[in-house]
């Protein structure tokens, strides 16, 4: 509004100016005059362009100045949109991390002692319902796949075939990635296979040099289960002694309450079971003691013993292999109960409301106790009875420094051997499920390679076996054996663990 008014008003001044300029007729020939005139006319003209220009110029900057301040709002909203959102980004991330992390922790304690729970399964869906919250369609359904995969592969051992290291580790790689790539998502690079291959070879690597330790099942481990023979015999020694001191004193009173109970004890069942037992062989102490009401061991070179006592306020019944934990870590995934070292024990069903020192009385009044422990103890008996026969296969292998033999399911030798071309290569040697007479050997490859088994198969000599081999779990069965004996199954094996190892390049 200033700007304009000035500009008129100058246009007035000028045109006074000139109209003064007439009257006083400045333009005559009155040099003086004109030229004073004419300089007065080029400075009102000058100031009137210079007013133009600044006009012009103070509309250009007042523009300038209004789209500046418009790209500078608009900047500082992007950088607040931004940072909110790096924020939030921030946060989710740090969120999903807990999240993963709690659901790998859940998935080890519920699947580390090779069986589920309700409450674990409970726990496992719980904790998959929050990694979904998080997780992309695709990546909950890869991760559900191989969560079952470790399921499988700990709580669900096959009994068939020797387990398989190496299918844990493979399975939690295959966890891990759907869980790298939610997180990272373009920035996500899968494990190269080689990269697998070599992590799985170096914890094998580990394993084999390793010393085994000792499996600690925590508050429930039991101690001092193992009963010192000698002592319970002097017990019994002193007991039968203190019954033939009594019995001189004995009462026709008592002779008649003891005959009374003879009356309500059956114990025709348990006794015929015993008389079973001890024609194979089985040495039977039963009903002795209190402290052991029953032991059952063999002389005949088995170390196998099953025997009863009472820990933790509890009857318990176990059975033992000395050496070999495997024994009582499948005796745990079959029938549950629990297990340290080579030993697994379980506390019967009918038993758990007897108080100590009365074992005796309710197993002899209860036919239904008497044939639950009838049905365990033969149960345990061909347990036994299988797993001294593959250590007898073991023992009659000679020792190798690179092999790895152990029993899988009592009746399965597992022999392992690894090298840099074939990856871990192993051979299961068991009874004919067809001929229980004969014994098969099946050759296979732990990585379930086909490819590296064929050239397995090709060095050793065998290439008419090839078309023969399982290509689902990666197995064929290498030869046949006509005999259950030791010797003739240790005979065997010698020869083909020294094809496998003898020719193989690196051990040359």
């Amino acid at each position: 509004m200033y700007n304009k008014k000035f500009f008129w008003g100058s246009v007035i001044l000028g045109v006074m100016i000139l109209l003064g300029a007439w009257f006083f007729q400045v333009f005559t020939d009155l040099e003086i005059a004109s030229r004073l005139m004419a300089a007065i006319l080029g400075v009102v003209i000058t100031a009137i362009i210079t007013q133009l220009l600044l006009q012009g110029q103070t509309d250009k900057e007042e523009h300038l100045r209004k789209n500046q301040q418009e790209w500078q709002e608009k900047q500082a909203k992007k950088s607040e949109e931004w940072r909110i959102a790096h924020d939030r980004s921030n946060t989710v991330f740090g969120e999903k991390l807990k999240i993963y992390q709690k659901f790998l922790d859940t998935l080890y304690n519920a699947v580390k002692d090779g069986e589920l729970t309700e409450s674990e399964k409970l726990e496992l869906q719980y904790q998959t319902s929050l990694v979904a919250m998080h997780c992309e369609p695709e990546n909950i359904q890869k991760l559900s796949g191989a969560v079952n995969q470790v399921i499988t592969v700990v709580c669900e051992p096959s009994k068939k075939r020797s387990p398989n290291e190496n299918a844990l580790l493979k399975t939690l790689f295959d966890v891990v990635e759907a869980l790298r790539k939610d997180l990272y998502a373009k920035d996500f690079k899968p494990f190269p296979n080689d990269v697998k291959e070599q992590t799985i070879g170096n914890f094998n690597a580990a394993y084999s040099k390793a010393k085994k330790g000792d499996e600690d099942e925590g508050k429930e481990a039991k101690q001092h289960l193992l009963v010192d023979l000698n002592v319970l015999s002097d017990v019994n020694h002193a007991m039968l002694n203190s019954s033939k001191i009594e019995g001189n004193s004995v009462s026709s009173e008592n002779k008649a309450a003891t005959v009374v109970d003879q009356r309500k004890y059956n114990t025709s069942l348990w006794e015929q079971a015993v008389e079973r037992w001890t024609k194979a062989r089985w040495i039977v102490a039963s009903l002795e003691s209190e402290e052991c009401p029953l032991q059952i061991t063999r002389n005949d070179g088995n170390p196998g013993m099953i025997d009863m006592g009472f820990y933790d306020n509890h009857y318990y019944i176990q059975a033992r292999y000395e050496g070999d934990w495997n024994f009582s870590k499948c005796l745990k995934w079959d029938n549950g109960g629990r297990r340290q070292r080579e030993m697994w024990w379980e506390y019967p069903p009918l038993a758990m409301d007897v108080p100590r020192g009365s074992f005796i009385s309710r197993f002899k009044s209860s036919p239904e106790l008497q044939q639950y422990i009838i049905k365990r103890v033969d149960y345990l008996m061909g347990v036994l009875q299988k797993e001294h026969r593959t250590i007898q296969w073991m023992n009659a292998v000679d020792e190798r420094k690179d092999w790895n033999l152990f029993t899988w399911y009592w009746s399965t030798l597992a022999c392992e051997y690894q090298n840099d071309e074939e990856g871990k290569v192993y051979m299961d040697t068991m009874p004919d499920e067809n001929d229980k007479s004969k014994v098969i050997v099946q050759l296979g490859n732990r990585a379930n390679n086909v490819e590296m088994l064929k050239k397995t198969l090709e060095r050793i000599g065998c290439p008419e076996k090839i078309d023969k081999i399982d290509k689902v779990d990666c197995y064929v069965t290498l030869a046949t054996i006509n005999s259950l004996e030791p010797e003739m199954v240790g005979k065997e094996l010698n020869e083909w663990i020294g094809k496998i190892s003898g020719k193989n390049k690196s051990n040359n």
